[in-house]
């Protein structure tokens, strides 16, 4: 999916590889506190991945799974095979772990044996996916992590018609990003592998999430 960099640019190129930098790295877990994971940056400055053109279907867009404090749980969604066809690696793989559900919607303690309804639903052509129930948080110790694969992306990434340089250097950029409580965009604190390639990030509430560079 990568295109070859180049040792050259020519000047114009060279102003259009800035504007994929980002500015503003990924935050320290440390001691923040449940909304405080992200580096803040604007809406306006997301860019979400999409759906080549020839990437097959999902088996699913809208997926519910029983989550139980005591014990882990994950869902794998993947992508439609067709006969006699792989499709590699998944969309996406939610996880939490054994103790990860700290507080529900009303932000009443989970305790042993309690269970809550998961919802995910995702975007049929942008990678984006949605959680429910909204207000759902998890353990700062124990988090939920979600890893979203994105070899079915298409390559064109800035938009701009063409596969270069300037979508390589967009792709270093790519990232997880949360929608915020204050309707913002923000980036989490995230892991890239490029060879799969996938992104992946600790969750600590409920929110929707999106790939984008």
């Amino acid at each position: 999916m990568r295109a070859p960099r180049l040792l050259w640019l020519p000047g114009a190129v060279v102003l259009a590889l800035a504007g994929c930098r980002d500015a503003t790295g990924p935050a320290d877990l440390s001691n923040a506190s449940t909304y405080d994971v992200y580096s803040s940056s604007a809406s306006a400055d997301v860019h979400y991945l999409r759906q080549s053109p020839n990437a097959p279907a999902l088996e699913t867009y809208e997926v519910s799974f029983w989550a139980r404090y005591g014990a882990a749980s994950a869902i794998t969604v993947r992508y439609q095979a067709a006969a006699g066809e792989s499709v590699g690696q998944p969309f996406l793989r939610f996880e939490i772990p054994r103790n990860g559900l700290a507080t529900d919607a009303t932000g009443n303690r989970f305790r042993r044996g309690d269970s809550v309804l998961v919802t995910l639903t995702i975007d049929p052509v942008e990678f984006s996916v949605e959680f429910q129930p909204s207000g759902l948080q998890f353990s700062r110790r124990h988090p939920a992590r979600l890893t979203i694969w994105y070899q079915n992306a298409n390559p064109d990434l800035n938009g701009d018609g063409v596969v270069d340089a300037v979508d390589a250097e967009c792709e270093e950029q790519i990232a997880l990003w949360g929608h915020a409580p204050s309707a913002r965009w923000v980036r989490l604190q995230t892991d890239a592998d490029r060879t799969l390639p996938s992104v992946s990030a600790v969750l600590l509430h409920f929110s929707e999430y999106a790939v984008s560079w």
